[in-house]
Order: structure tokens, then C-alpha cells, then sequence
């Protein structure tokens, strides 16, 4: 079965053609993606979906520990709440301080997100990734 690939090309619907299609694997890991990088109030229609690592942004993090388990906690809340196609989810936040070039030297925090669980539908393993630097929250 082909799931829509999000972001969804809105010309190709209005001009009557084809959306891009995608694996569920690759739907659901678009949908963790869009948890990730969604800030609470974002999405005007439910304004509790998103995760907490928006929250963060911009400020010095002096306890890493209970920042990991808040942004933890967010995520496994949003995944239960938004993906259900997932279950047994595992989350892991790690935090990195790194020294980025850009016009000036700078120290950024990186935060590497890692999901695991299993896809409902058929069982199989699925293992999300993603990096994202905050203040500013960018993601590559």
C-alpha cells in the first residue's frame, strides 16, 4: 500500500494529477518528522500537535539531563498521540555541543533524535533519525 508523501504538492492536486507516493516506513518516519519540527499553536486546526524541543529554542540549556527527558516525554506524547502506526516506541535524545562556521565561529547545541519501534501493520522494525541544531532549531 502507497501512502501520500508529505509535503503534499498542492499544484499537482489542484492541476487534477498524481500526488508523489511514499512506503509506509517512509510515511511514518515524514510524520515524526513533522512532530519534530512543529512548535505548539503551529498547526491552527489542533494546537497541542507538535513536540516540545520548540520550547527550548534560544535558551542555554544548564540541565541536559532533564532537557533529554522533557523533550523525551513531548515526542513519545505527540507519537502515541498522532502516529499510530507505531508501537513500542523508544526514544533517545542525546545532546552535542558543536562548533559551527558560519560568518563567525560558534558553539551550538545538536540534538540527535532517535526513534525506534514497530510498525503495526506488519511487525517490522522501524528506526527514525534526525539531528537538529537549536537556537536557531534547524534540522539537516
Amino acid at each position: 500500500m502507497d501512502y501520500y508523501k508529505v509535503p503534499i504538492n498542492l499544484g499537482s492536486v489542484i492541476k487534477n494529477k498524481d500526488c508523489a507516493m511514499c512506503s509506509l516506513k517512509e510515511s511514518v518516519a515524514g510524520m515524526i518528522h513533522l512532530i519534530a519540527t512543529t512548535s505548539f499553536g503551529e498547526c491552527k486546526h489542533d494546537e497541542s500537535f507538535g513536540c516540545g524541543i520548540w520550547d527550548h529554542d534560544f535558551e542555554n540549556i544548564s540541565n541536559a539531563e532533564a532537557f533529554k527527558e522533557s523533550v523525551k516525554g513531548s515526542m513519545a506524547s505527540a507519537i502515541a498521540r498522532y502516529e499510530k502506526r507505531i508501537e513500542y516506541v523508544n526514544i533517545d535524545v542525546e545532546i552535542e555541543q558543536v562548533m559551527t562556521m558560519v560568518k563567525r565561529r560558534k558553539i551550538k547545541n545538536r540534538i540527535v533524535l532517535n526513534v525506534k519501534g514497530k510498525l503495526v501493520k506488519t511487525n517490522e522494525d522501524f528506526k527514525y533519525n534526525e539531528t537538529f541544531f537549536i537556537g536557531p532549531l534547524s534540522y539537516f
